[in-house]
């Protein structure tokens, strides 16, 4: 890596763009990873609906006794990353001190560590998605409809319309905002589609994101708040004025954290898939 000495220049650093998290909201905090890594999600099976005997006389009129059964997910946070970089006092004065630690904190943060931790979330939403479509290519012709379709599918699963938040990458959004059914002819869904990830389509949030962001093989995913957790176990981010190795700051990062899709409600997350995998 190269260190660039400046001879007579700015002190001023020509500063990247950056995106805030387009994945915060959507997950539930109703479990807790506090002092542990794993977590058991219990969810209650449904009872049977039989026939009410009116005329039985021995025996329970409201028919077999069925024991009141559960299913539990186990849930272990895995995915930890940390950086560690170091900024030496000498190369810094040399540089006019464009390398302030605080500066460099949150330009990782901004740059590196958000983008990161939203494209790991997406994956794993794609992955553990209850409802796939498969072979999905959007046009401006069907675009629309194809969105709406998924969104009709999740509601026959009795997933509730309120909350859902459709993600899909740049590339993809044109085809939607140039929709047949959008141009021209709705004013309304005009209006709503033109301000991308603070527009709805159908009730739903549309969320534009970098088309990297999206899984691979992914053109759209539609996810109903709460249907997945986010916990971040272990988030660490430090600056070390005084460190024996070098004259100098280091600053240090971790994150342990990960991304669970809660098999109970698992229907509220719909994949749009261009093939069988992601």
């Amino acid at each position: 890596m190269a260190i660039n000495l400046a001879k007579r220049a700015s002190d001023k650093v020509v500063e990247r763009f950056r995106l805030g998290s387009c994945t915060e909201g959507i997950f539930s905090n109703r479990y807790k990873w506090t002092g542990v890594a794993t977590v058991q999600v219990y969810s209650v099976d449904k009872l049977p609906l039989q026939d009410y005997e009116r005329e039985k006389e021995d025996g329970s009129r409201f028919g077999k006794l069925t024991e009141l059964g559960d299913t539990v997910q186990e849930m272990t946070v895995g995915d930890d990353k940390a950086f560690n970089g170091s900024i030496d006092k000498g190369n810094n004065t040399s540089q006019m001190m464009v390398k302030a630690a605080s500066t460099v904190l949150r330009r990782q943060t901004d740059e590196v560590i958000i983008p990161y931790v939203d494209k790991y979330r997406l994956k794993k939403l794609a992955q553990g998605a209850g409802l796939t479509g498969t072979n999905i290519t959007l046009t401006r012709e069907n675009a629309i409809e194809t969105i709406m379709k998924a969104g009709v599918e999740m509601s026959n699963q009795m997933v509730p319309r309120e909350g859902r938040v459709l993600y899909i990458g740049e590339s993809e959004a044109i085809k939607v905002k140039l929709a047949d059914q959008v141009v021209g002819v709705d004013k309304l869904a005009e209006e709503t589609l033109v301000n991308g990830v603070c527009g709805t389509i159908d009730g739903m949030q549309v969320r534009v994101v970098p088309d990297d962001y999206m899984p691979e093989n992914v053109v759209f995913l539609i996810v109903r708040r709460g249907c997945a957790v986010a916990p971040k176990k272990i988030e660490t981010y430090r600056i070390l004025e005084e460190h024996p190795d070098i004259d100098g700051a280091v600053v240090q990062g971790r994150l342990l954290h990960d991304c669970f899709v809660l098999d109970a409600v698992k229907n509220g997350i719909y994949a749009g898939k261009s093939d069988a995998g992601i």
